[in-house]
Protein backbone atom coordinates (compact mmCIF):
# COMPACT_ATOMS: atom_id res chain seq x y z
CA UNK A 1 0.00 0.00 0.00
CA UNK A 2 3.07 2.23 0.98
CA UNK A 3 4.62 1.97 -2.44
CA UNK A 4 1.30 2.42 -4.66
CA UNK A 5 0.80 5.62 -2.81
CA UNK A 6 4.87 6.50 -3.53
CA UNK A 7 4.09 5.65 -7.19
CA UNK A 8 1.18 8.18 -7.45
CA UNK A 9 3.19 11.28 -5.49
CA UNK A 10 6.28 10.32 -8.37
CA UNK A 11 3.57 10.70 -11.06
CA UNK A 12 2.29 13.70 -9.82
CA UNK A 13 5.47 15.54 -9.12
CA UNK A 14 6.36 14.41 -12.82
CA UNK A 15 3.09 16.36 -14.01
CA UNK A 16 3.63 19.53 -12.16
CA UNK A 17 7.28 19.68 -13.83
CA UNK A 18 6.11 18.72 -17.35
CA UNK A 19 3.23 19.56 -18.71
CA UNK A 20 1.38 17.04 -20.41
CA UNK A 21 -0.09 17.93 -23.93
CA UNK A 22 -4.04 17.62 -24.32
CA UNK A 23 -3.14 15.96 -27.83
CA UNK A 24 -2.10 12.83 -28.43
CA UNK A 25 1.08 12.55 -30.36
CA UNK A 26 0.84 13.03 -33.98
CA UNK A 27 -1.78 14.99 -33.78
CA UNK A 28 -2.31 18.60 -35.12
CA UNK A 29 -4.34 21.94 -33.44
CA UNK A 30 -7.82 22.11 -34.44
CA UNK A 31 -8.42 25.90 -35.17
CA UNK A 32 -11.80 27.86 -34.15
CA UNK A 33 -14.53 27.53 -36.53
CA UNK A 34 -18.05 29.60 -37.01
CA UNK A 35 -21.53 28.23 -37.01
CA UNK A 36 -24.74 29.71 -37.97
CA UNK A 37 -26.89 30.17 -34.67
CA UNK A 38 -29.83 28.27 -35.81
CA UNK A 39 -31.88 28.40 -32.66
CA UNK A 40 -32.28 31.97 -31.66
CA UNK A 41 -34.54 34.40 -33.29
CA UNK A 42 -32.27 37.67 -33.49
CA UNK A 43 -33.30 41.64 -34.40
CA UNK A 44 -34.98 41.62 -37.86
CA UNK A 45 -35.41 37.69 -38.45
CA UNK A 46 -38.91 36.70 -38.24
CA UNK A 47 -37.87 32.93 -37.35
CA UNK A 48 -34.90 30.79 -36.27
CA UNK A 49 -32.73 29.50 -39.06
CA UNK A 50 -33.66 26.06 -38.00
CA UNK A 51 -37.39 26.76 -38.84
CA UNK A 52 -36.52 27.69 -42.23
CA UNK A 53 -35.25 31.62 -41.62
CA UNK A 54 -35.49 33.93 -45.23
CA UNK A 55 -34.44 37.58 -45.86
CA UNK A 56 -36.93 40.18 -45.74
CA UNK A 57 -37.46 42.12 -49.08
CA UNK A 58 -39.33 45.58 -48.21
CA UNK A 59 -38.68 48.81 -50.42
CA UNK A 60 -36.82 47.40 -52.40
CA UNK A 61 -34.16 46.02 -50.02
CA UNK A 62 -33.23 43.04 -48.55
CA UNK A 63 -32.63 42.83 -45.08
CA UNK A 64 -30.14 39.57 -44.38
CA UNK A 65 -29.08 38.72 -40.92
CA UNK A 66 -26.91 35.96 -40.35
CA UNK A 67 -26.09 35.15 -36.62
CA UNK A 68 -22.45 33.51 -36.02
CA UNK A 69 -20.71 31.63 -32.90
CA UNK A 70 -17.49 30.95 -32.63
CA UNK A 71 -15.78 27.67 -31.13
CA UNK A 72 -12.95 28.65 -30.15
CA UNK A 73 -10.68 31.50 -29.59
CA UNK A 74 -10.37 34.61 -32.36
CA UNK A 75 -8.20 36.94 -32.52
CA UNK A 76 -9.26 40.08 -31.43
CA UNK A 77 -12.81 38.78 -31.16
CA UNK A 78 -13.32 40.13 -34.96
CA UNK A 79 -14.06 38.81 -38.43
CA UNK A 80 -14.46 40.35 -41.61
CA UNK A 81 -17.81 39.56 -43.51
CA UNK A 82 -18.24 40.31 -47.84
CA UNK A 83 -21.20 39.09 -49.67
CA UNK A 84 -21.01 37.25 -53.16
CA UNK A 85 -24.35 38.62 -54.51
CA UNK A 86 -23.90 36.67 -57.76
CA UNK A 87 -23.71 37.53 -61.85
CA UNK A 88 -24.05 41.13 -62.89
CA UNK A 89 -25.73 40.04 -65.58
CA UNK A 90 -28.91 37.85 -63.80
CA UNK A 91 -28.24 38.94 -60.24
CA UNK A 92 -31.32 41.09 -58.59
CA UNK A 93 -29.25 43.47 -56.55
CA UNK A 94 -27.12 46.61 -56.49
CA UNK A 95 -23.60 46.04 -56.74
CA UNK A 96 -21.82 48.03 -54.05
CA UNK A 97 -18.72 47.35 -51.92
CA UNK A 98 -20.58 45.41 -48.91
CA UNK A 99 -17.61 44.55 -46.92
CA UNK A 100 -17.20 44.99 -43.24
CA UNK A 101 -15.62 44.02 -39.92
CA UNK A 102 -18.06 42.45 -37.32
CA UNK A 103 -16.81 42.04 -33.40
CA UNK A 104 -18.25 39.48 -31.43
CA UNK A 105 -21.22 41.00 -28.83
CA UNK A 106 -23.99 40.13 -26.34
CA UNK A 107 -26.77 40.22 -29.12
CA UNK A 108 -30.09 40.25 -27.34
CA UNK A 109 -32.49 37.13 -28.64
CA UNK A 110 -35.98 36.12 -28.80
CA UNK A 111 -37.83 39.49 -27.60
CA UNK A 112 -34.44 40.84 -25.86
CA UNK A 113 -35.07 38.27 -22.68
CA UNK A 114 -31.87 36.83 -22.70
CA UNK A 115 -28.59 37.86 -24.79
CA UNK A 116 -26.16 35.52 -26.81
CA UNK A 117 -22.58 36.16 -27.33
CA UNK A 118 -22.16 35.94 -31.20
CA UNK A 119 -20.96 37.68 -34.33
CA UNK A 120 -24.34 39.34 -35.76
CA UNK A 121 -23.84 39.89 -39.68
CA UNK A 122 -26.45 42.28 -41.33
CA UNK A 123 -27.16 43.16 -44.62
CA UNK A 124 -29.51 45.76 -45.90
CA UNK A 125 -29.10 44.68 -50.01
CA UNK A 126 -30.81 47.21 -52.10
CA UNK A 127 -32.06 45.75 -55.24
CA UNK A 128 -32.10 46.60 -58.85
CA UNK A 129 -34.89 48.34 -60.60
CA UNK A 130 -35.35 45.87 -63.45
CA UNK A 131 -35.17 42.86 -61.08
CA UNK A 132 -36.65 39.59 -62.03
CA UNK A 133 -38.98 37.70 -59.39
CA UNK A 134 -36.64 34.30 -58.42
CA UNK A 135 -34.56 32.79 -55.94
CA UNK A 136 -31.30 33.82 -55.21
CA UNK A 137 -28.12 32.63 -53.00
CA UNK A 138 -26.13 35.47 -51.45
CA UNK A 139 -23.19 33.49 -49.79
CA UNK A 140 -21.14 35.43 -46.94
CA UNK A 141 -17.50 34.64 -47.02
CA UNK A 142 -15.72 34.88 -43.62
CA UNK A 143 -11.98 35.72 -42.86
CA UNK A 144 -10.71 35.61 -39.63
CA UNK A 145 -7.55 34.45 -37.54
CA UNK A 146 -7.30 31.94 -34.97
CA UNK A 147 -5.49 32.77 -31.41
CA UNK A 148 -2.50 30.97 -32.44
CA UNK A 149 -2.37 33.29 -36.06
CA UNK A 150 -4.06 30.44 -37.62
CA UNK A 151 -6.60 31.55 -40.68
CA UNK A 152 -10.31 31.27 -40.93
CA UNK A 153 -12.05 31.11 -44.25
CA UNK A 154 -15.96 29.89 -43.67
CA UNK A 155 -19.05 30.73 -46.17
CA UNK A 156 -22.46 30.89 -45.72
CA UNK A 157 -24.86 30.38 -47.97
CA UNK A 158 -28.27 32.20 -48.06
CA UNK A 159 -31.24 32.28 -49.91
CA UNK A 160 -33.10 35.28 -51.00
CA UNK A 161 -36.74 35.12 -52.64
CA UNK A 162 -38.01 37.85 -55.15
CA UNK A 163 -41.59 38.73 -55.62
CA UNK A 164 -41.79 42.30 -56.73
CA UNK A 165 -39.88 42.12 -59.66
CA UNK A 166 -40.31 41.46 -63.54
CA UNK A 167 -42.22 38.21 -64.02
CA UNK A 168 -39.66 35.87 -65.90
CA UNK A 169 -42.22 33.90 -68.06
CA UNK A 170 -44.26 36.90 -69.42
CA UNK A 171 -43.19 37.67 -72.93
CA UNK A 172 -41.29 40.60 -73.29
CA UNK A 173 -42.18 43.98 -75.66
CA UNK A 174 -39.67 46.33 -76.75
CA UNK A 175 -39.90 49.42 -74.86
CA UNK A 176 -41.48 52.17 -76.66
CA UNK A 177 -41.15 55.75 -75.37
CA UNK A 178 -45.09 57.42 -75.30
CA UNK A 179 -44.76 60.26 -78.22
CA UNK A 180 -45.75 63.58 -77.14
CA UNK A 181 -46.72 66.72 -78.89
CA UNK A 182 -44.80 69.30 -79.68
CA UNK A 183 -45.62 73.43 -78.91
CA UNK A 184 -46.63 74.98 -81.91
CA UNK A 185 -45.99 78.83 -82.17
CA UNK A 186 -49.12 80.16 -84.34
CA UNK A 187 -50.18 84.43 -84.96
CA UNK A 188 -53.51 84.52 -82.80
CA UNK A 189 -53.77 88.51 -83.32
CA UNK A 190 -52.97 91.23 -85.90
CA UNK A 191 -53.53 95.21 -86.10
CA UNK A 192 -52.46 97.06 -88.67
CA UNK A 193 -52.01 100.77 -88.27
CA UNK A 194 -53.60 102.75 -90.17
CA UNK A 195 -55.80 99.87 -91.19
CA UNK A 196 -55.93 100.61 -94.59
CA UNK A 197 -52.47 101.49 -95.85
CA UNK A 198 -51.97 103.95 -99.09
CA UNK A 199 -49.63 103.48 -101.61
CA UNK A 200 -46.66 105.82 -100.43
CA UNK A 201 -47.40 105.88 -96.66
CA UNK A 202 -46.23 103.82 -93.36
CA UNK A 203 -47.68 101.24 -91.33
CA UNK A 204 -46.91 99.73 -88.44
CA UNK A 205 -48.01 95.75 -87.64
CA UNK A 206 -48.16 94.50 -84.14
CA UNK A 207 -48.37 91.10 -84.15
CA UNK A 208 -49.07 88.38 -81.78
CA UNK A 209 -47.68 84.91 -81.63
CA UNK A 210 -49.08 82.38 -78.83
CA UNK A 211 -47.54 78.89 -77.69
CA UNK A 212 -50.30 76.74 -78.39
CA UNK A 213 -48.20 73.86 -75.86
CA UNK A 214 -50.04 73.91 -72.61
CA UNK A 215 -47.50 71.63 -71.54
CA UNK A 216 -44.47 72.78 -72.73
CA UNK A 217 -42.32 76.27 -73.43
CA UNK A 218 -40.20 77.51 -76.54
CA UNK A 219 -36.78 79.46 -76.10
CA UNK A 220 -34.50 80.87 -78.49
CA UNK A 221 -36.85 81.80 -80.67
CA UNK A 222 -35.53 83.49 -84.25
CA UNK A 223 -38.53 85.41 -86.17
CA UNK A 224 -37.73 86.55 -89.71
CA UNK A 225 -40.28 88.41 -91.29
CA UNK A 226 -40.75 88.93 -95.03
CA UNK A 227 -43.15 91.69 -97.03
CA UNK A 228 -44.14 90.36 -100.52
CA UNK A 229 -44.93 93.84 -101.48
CA UNK A 230 -42.62 95.07 -104.55
CA UNK A 231 -41.36 98.82 -103.29
CA UNK A 232 -41.73 98.35 -100.30
CA UNK A 233 -39.01 98.76 -97.55
CA UNK A 234 -38.46 97.49 -93.83
CA UNK A 235 -38.19 100.49 -91.69
CA UNK A 236 -35.62 99.11 -88.98
CA UNK A 237 -32.29 97.65 -88.45
CA UNK A 238 -33.17 93.96 -89.37
CA UNK A 239 -35.96 91.88 -90.45
CA UNK A 240 -35.09 88.94 -87.87
CA UNK A 241 -36.43 89.28 -84.16
CA UNK A 242 -35.13 87.33 -81.30
CA UNK A 243 -37.36 86.17 -78.70
CA UNK A 244 -35.36 84.81 -75.20
CA UNK A 245 -38.16 82.55 -73.93
CA UNK A 246 -42.21 82.07 -74.53
CA UNK A 247 -43.81 80.12 -71.46
CA UNK A 248 -46.52 76.97 -71.83
CA UNK A 249 -49.92 78.95 -73.27
CA UNK A 250 -48.25 82.37 -73.28
CA UNK A 251 -48.30 85.54 -76.05
CA UNK A 252 -45.55 87.70 -77.20
CA UNK A 253 -45.97 91.01 -79.71
CA UNK A 254 -43.92 91.99 -82.20
CA UNK A 255 -44.10 94.86 -84.48
CA UNK A 256 -42.90 95.87 -87.70
CA UNK A 257 -42.58 99.15 -89.42
CA UNK A 258 -42.50 99.16 -93.32
CA UNK A 259 -42.94 101.90 -96.02
CA UNK A 260 -44.62 101.50 -99.44
CA UNK A 261 -43.72 103.14 -103.22
CA UNK A 262 -46.25 105.42 -104.61
CA UNK A 263 -46.78 103.17 -107.10
CA UNK A 264 -47.91 99.86 -105.30
CA UNK A 265 -50.94 98.76 -107.14
CA UNK A 266 -54.12 98.40 -104.80
CA UNK A 267 -54.69 94.72 -103.94
CA UNK A 268 -53.95 93.05 -100.75
CA UNK A 269 -50.17 91.27 -99.92
CA UNK A 270 -48.70 89.20 -96.86
CA UNK A 271 -46.18 89.77 -94.20
CA UNK A 272 -44.86 86.37 -93.87
CA UNK A 273 -43.01 84.77 -90.78
CA UNK A 274 -40.76 82.19 -90.09
CA UNK A 275 -40.02 80.87 -86.68
CA UNK A 276 -37.32 78.47 -85.61
CA UNK A 277 -37.55 77.75 -81.80
CA UNK A 278 -36.45 75.13 -79.54
CA UNK A 279 -38.66 73.13 -76.95
CA UNK A 280 -37.91 72.90 -73.20
CA UNK A 281 -35.60 69.42 -74.46
CA UNK A 282 -33.53 71.57 -76.76
CA UNK A 283 -35.28 70.10 -79.56
CA UNK A 284 -35.62 71.92 -82.42
CA UNK A 285 -38.68 72.93 -84.14
CA UNK A 286 -40.24 75.35 -86.90
CA UNK A 287 -43.62 77.22 -87.68
CA UNK A 288 -44.42 80.07 -90.21
CA UNK A 289 -47.31 82.17 -89.84
CA UNK A 290 -49.06 85.34 -92.33
CA UNK A 291 -50.26 88.43 -91.93
CA UNK A 292 -52.69 90.09 -94.80
CA UNK A 293 -51.94 93.84 -95.56
CA UNK A 294 -54.64 95.76 -97.49
CA UNK A 295 -52.77 98.59 -99.94
CA UNK A 296 -55.02 101.16 -101.69
CA UNK A 297 -53.88 103.70 -103.65
CA UNK A 298 -54.62 107.56 -102.60
CA UNK A 299 -58.11 108.37 -104.08
CA UNK A 300 -58.62 111.66 -106.10
CA UNK A 301 -62.25 112.35 -107.26
CA UNK A 302 -62.89 116.44 -107.77
CA UNK A 303 -66.31 117.43 -108.79
CA UNK A 304 -67.00 120.40 -110.87
CA UNK A 305 -70.60 121.71 -109.78
CA UNK A 306 -73.12 124.13 -111.21
CA UNK A 307 -73.51 127.59 -110.27
CA UNK A 308 -76.73 127.71 -108.08
CA UNK A 309 -78.37 131.58 -109.13
CA UNK A 310 -78.75 134.14 -106.61
CA UNK A 311 -82.52 134.66 -106.53
CA UNK A 312 -84.91 131.88 -107.80
CA UNK A 313 -88.92 131.63 -107.22
CA UNK A 314 -90.93 129.09 -105.68
CA UNK A 315 -92.69 127.07 -108.48
CA UNK A 316 -89.62 127.05 -110.62
CA UNK A 317 -87.44 123.68 -111.76
CA UNK A 318 -83.77 124.23 -111.60
CA UNK A 319 -82.04 121.87 -113.92
CA UNK A 320 -78.48 121.06 -112.87
CA UNK A 321 -75.37 119.40 -114.75
CA UNK A 322 -72.48 117.77 -112.60
CA UNK A 323 -69.55 116.70 -114.01
CA UNK A 324 -67.31 114.05 -111.95
CA UNK A 325 -63.33 113.33 -112.28
CA UNK A 326 -61.20 110.74 -111.10
CA UNK A 327 -57.74 111.53 -111.24
CA UNK A 328 -56.86 108.97 -109.11
CA UNK A 329 -54.48 105.85 -110.17
CA UNK A 330 -57.31 103.73 -109.18
CA UNK A 331 -60.91 102.78 -110.01
CA UNK A 332 -63.88 104.45 -108.17
CA UNK A 333 -67.39 102.82 -107.35
CA UNK A 334 -70.83 104.14 -107.13
CA UNK A 335 -70.19 107.51 -108.00
CA UNK A 336 -72.91 109.70 -107.23
CA UNK A 337 -74.04 113.32 -106.75
CA UNK A 338 -76.91 114.16 -103.95
CA UNK A 339 -78.24 117.72 -103.12
CA UNK A 340 -80.03 118.89 -99.79
CA UNK A 341 -81.38 122.36 -98.92
CA UNK A 342 -84.41 123.86 -97.42
CA UNK A 343 -86.83 124.70 -100.35
CA UNK A 344 -85.05 123.04 -102.85
CA UNK A 345 -86.94 118.99 -103.70
CA UNK A 346 -84.15 117.12 -105.88
CA UNK A 347 -86.28 114.71 -108.39
CA UNK A 348 -83.39 112.36 -107.45
CA UNK A 349 -79.59 111.22 -107.11
CA UNK A 350 -77.97 112.03 -109.83
CA UNK A 351 -76.08 108.54 -110.28
CA UNK A 352 -72.63 107.88 -112.64
CA UNK A 353 -71.28 104.69 -111.33
CA UNK A 354 -68.22 103.43 -111.18
CA UNK A 355 -65.09 105.42 -112.88
CA UNK A 356 -61.49 104.06 -114.03
CA UNK A 357 -58.89 106.11 -113.32
CA UNK A 358 -58.49 109.10 -115.11
CA UNK A 359 -61.75 109.20 -116.39
CA UNK A 360 -64.80 112.07 -116.33
CA UNK A 361 -68.33 111.70 -116.59
CA UNK A 362 -71.79 113.84 -116.25
CA UNK A 363 -74.87 113.21 -114.55
CA UNK A 364 -77.64 115.70 -114.50
CA UNK A 365 -80.56 116.81 -112.01
CA UNK A 366 -83.53 118.52 -111.67
CA UNK A 367 -84.45 120.88 -108.50
CA UNK A 368 -88.03 121.74 -108.09
CA UNK A 369 -88.34 124.83 -105.87
CA UNK A 370 -90.58 124.86 -103.13
CA UNK A 371 -90.91 127.02 -100.07
CA UNK A 372 -88.82 126.72 -97.01
CA UNK A 373 -90.99 125.00 -94.83
CA UNK A 374 -91.75 122.33 -97.51
CA UNK A 375 -88.20 120.52 -96.84
CA UNK A 376 -88.78 117.77 -93.66
CA UNK A 377 -86.83 119.10 -90.65
CA UNK A 378 -86.97 122.59 -91.57
CA UNK A 379 -88.60 124.34 -87.91
CA UNK A 380 -88.62 127.56 -89.83
CA UNK A 381 -92.04 128.73 -90.53
CA UNK A 382 -90.54 131.21 -93.57
CA UNK A 383 -91.67 130.33 -96.68
CA UNK A 384 -89.56 132.72 -98.37
CA UNK A 385 -86.05 134.18 -98.62
CA UNK A 386 -82.44 132.96 -97.86
CA UNK A 387 -81.39 129.61 -98.16
CA UNK A 388 -78.13 127.55 -98.15
CA UNK A 389 -77.71 123.61 -98.74
CA UNK A 390 -75.09 121.23 -99.89
CA UNK A 391 -73.74 119.82 -102.95
CA UNK A 392 -72.59 116.27 -102.04
CA UNK A 393 -70.57 113.64 -103.96
CA UNK A 394 -70.24 110.05 -102.76
CA UNK A 395 -67.86 107.40 -103.95
CA UNK A 396 -66.42 103.75 -102.77
CA UNK A 397 -62.95 102.06 -102.87
CA UNK A 398 -62.51 98.87 -103.95
CA UNK A 399 -62.96 97.66 -100.25
CA UNK A 400 -65.82 99.74 -100.23
CA UNK A 401 -65.16 102.31 -97.80
CA UNK A 402 -66.93 105.21 -98.52
CA UNK A 403 -65.82 108.96 -99.42
CA UNK A 404 -67.34 112.11 -99.26
CA UNK A 405 -66.96 115.65 -100.74
CA UNK A 406 -68.98 118.54 -99.87
CA UNK A 407 -69.61 122.02 -101.91
CA UNK A 408 -71.91 124.24 -100.28
CA UNK A 409 -74.28 127.22 -101.86
CA UNK A 410 -76.90 129.12 -101.41
CA UNK A 411 -80.10 131.10 -103.13
CA UNK A 412 -83.11 133.14 -102.82
CA UNK A 413 -86.57 131.73 -102.79
CA UNK A 414 -88.68 134.54 -104.13
CA UNK A 415 -92.64 134.68 -104.09
CA UNK A 416 -94.05 132.43 -107.49
CA UNK A 417 -94.61 134.89 -110.58
CA UNK A 418 -98.27 134.33 -111.95
CA UNK A 419 -97.95 135.13 -115.77
CA UNK A 420 -101.18 136.90 -116.81
CA UNK A 421 -103.30 135.23 -119.89
CA UNK A 422 -102.85 136.61 -123.63
CA UNK A 423 -105.76 138.08 -124.28
CA UNK A 424 -105.48 140.33 -121.64
CA UNK A 425 -102.41 140.96 -121.85
CA UNK A 426 -103.15 142.35 -125.91
CA UNK A 427 -106.53 144.07 -124.26
CA UNK A 428 -104.76 145.87 -121.65
CA UNK A 429 -102.38 147.97 -123.41
CA UNK A 430 -105.34 148.95 -125.96
CA UNK A 431 -107.42 150.15 -123.31
CA UNK A 432 -104.76 151.89 -121.42
CA UNK A 433 -104.20 153.98 -125.37
CA UNK A 434 -107.74 154.62 -125.96
CA UNK A 435 -107.62 155.99 -121.86
CA UNK A 436 -104.87 158.46 -122.53
CA UNK A 437 -105.32 159.44 -125.75
CA UNK A 438 -108.92 160.80 -124.57
CA UNK A 439 -106.72 162.85 -122.24
CA UNK A 440 -104.50 164.59 -124.39
CA UNK A 441 -107.40 165.31 -126.83
CA UNK A 442 -109.61 166.66 -123.74
CA UNK A 443 -106.35 168.83 -122.59
CA UNK A 444 -106.04 170.27 -126.24
CA UNK A 445 -109.65 170.95 -126.56
CA UNK A 446 -109.66 172.92 -123.46
CA UNK A 447 -106.30 174.74 -123.76
CA UNK A 448 -107.80 175.86 -127.04
CA UNK A 449 -110.80 176.67 -125.70
CA UNK A 450 -109.24 179.10 -122.88
CA UNK A 451 -107.03 180.49 -125.75
CA UNK A 452 -109.77 181.67 -127.67
CA UNK A 453 -111.29 183.11 -125.06
CA UNK A 454 -108.66 185.29 -123.89
CA UNK A 455 -107.49 186.56 -127.48
CA UNK A 456 -111.22 188.06 -127.68
CA UNK A 457 -110.70 189.46 -124.12
CA UNK A 458 -107.66 191.50 -125.18
CA UNK A 459 -109.54 192.43 -128.61
CA UNK A 460 -112.79 193.92 -126.83
CA UNK A 461 -110.24 196.12 -124.80
CA UNK A 462 -108.00 197.20 -127.46
CA UNK A 463 -111.27 198.61 -128.95
CA UNK A 464 -112.99 199.66 -126.04
CA UNK A 465 -109.59 202.14 -125.49
CA UNK A 466 -110.21 203.21 -129.14
CA UNK A 467 -113.20 205.32 -128.77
Amino acid sequence: MRRVCMTMLAALLLVSIFPVSALAEGEEAVPASLKIDDTNIYEGMDKAYKYGYTPQVSGGVVTLVMPLIADGEIQNSQIIVTPTLGDTASSPFQYKNYQKTIALAQNKVNGGNTTVASYLVRFDLPLASGRINGVYPVTINIQAQGAGGSAIQQSFTCYVTITDGKNPNATTEPETETPTSQPKIIVSGYQINPYLVEAGGEFTATITLRNTSEKKSVQNMLVTVSFDCPGASLLGESNVLYIDKLGKGKTTEIKINYKTDLNTAAQTYNISLSMEYDNSDAMSLSSAGTVPISVAQPLRVELEAPQIAKEVNAGDTLPLSFQVMNLSRSAVYNVRVELSAPGLIPTGTAFIGNMEAGTSSAADMDAFIGTKNMTDGNEDDDKYGLTSGVITLIYEDAVGQEYTQGTEFSTTIGQPVIAASTTQSEEEPEKASQWWISLVIGAAIIAGLVTTLLLRRKRRERAHADI
